[in-house]
């Protein structure tokens, strides 16, 4: 079975079938794989079915690898596997497993991830979906008199006591396709520099709710088995909490440049 990459029509995502990894991942296969990757955002592999040994050697293929954090960025103490700790366990049975508030991963440190790779080990029998958005699309649906605001803005993310903290611009440019983006989320996004409270809290209050319209976004229903990657710099995620006492474990990697 060849390799297939079919664009769902949401407003990001792309369905992959055809992926054979007995033999590693070959270099045409990566090359078709990164392409569809920086033009979707997501990629979903349904029934894909990593080994530990492929998860890894599949993420890093986008880059290096680290699970989470650690130290004085993150003090969550999560559990990660893996020769070098590369795989995070998400557990829905803990409290940091069930990441049910739309979020961008890591983005209380200086560099944050570029991408992630997640693997469904346990799923729900019913509920458990993940939904992501298109912060390309967010950006530039803004009225141009809110994005020439925004330009030379910085914010503020992270969560004292849980995590460090540090300053981001408020738009980014993606380093591979040049295209601009929203970078502002809710998980961990709480000021703007520089601005006083009120005005801070209004305007990102605004953008929250712009960034995670329905419009720019896209869902998944997971199986045991699936997969996902997705473009950390240019998209957030919601992890929805319908499932009650279900059992719901998946093992991540974490992308980071080289």
């Amino acid at each position: 079975m060849s390799l297939d990459i079919t664009p769902l029509p949401q407003a990001l995502g792309a369905r992959v079938t055809g992926l054979d990894l007995s033999d590693g991942v070959r270099d045409e296969d990566f090359a078709r794989l990164h392409a569809a990757w920086l033009e979707n955002l997501v990629l979903f592999f349904p029934g894909l079915h990593l080994t530990m040994d492929q998860h890894i050697e599949l993420g890093s293929r986008f880059g290096r690898l680290a699970a989470t954090t650690r130290g004085d960025d993150d003090h969550r103490n999560q559990t990660t596997l893996g020769p070098a700790g590369e795989v995070l366990v998400l557990d829905a049975a803990e409290p940091a497993g069930r990441a049910n508030a739309w979020h961008t991963d890591v983005t209380f440190t200086a560099r944050p991830p570029k991408g992630s790779l997640l693997s469904m080990v346990v799923s729900p029998d019913k509920g458990g979906d993940t939904i992501w958005s298109n912060q390309y699309a967010a950006y530039e649906s803004l009225h141009p008199a809110v994005r020439d605001m925004l330009d030379g803005l910085s914010a503020v993310h992270g969560r004292p006591g849980l995590t460090g903290s540090t300053t981001h611009p408020m738009v980014v440019t993606h380093p591979e396709t040049g295209r601009r983006a929203l970078f502002v989320n809710r998980g961990w996004t709480t000021r703007i520099e520089g601005m006083d409270i009120g005005q801070s809290t209004g305007i990102l209050s605004m953008l929250f709710d712009h960034c995670e319209k329905p419009e720019f976004s896209t869902r998944w229903s997971w199986r045991a088995g699936d997969a996902a990657l997705w473009d950390n710099r240019v998209t957030m995620h919601y992890a929805v909490n319908d499932y009650g006492d279900a059992t719901r474990v998946l093992h991540r990697v974490t992308i980071h440049d080289d």
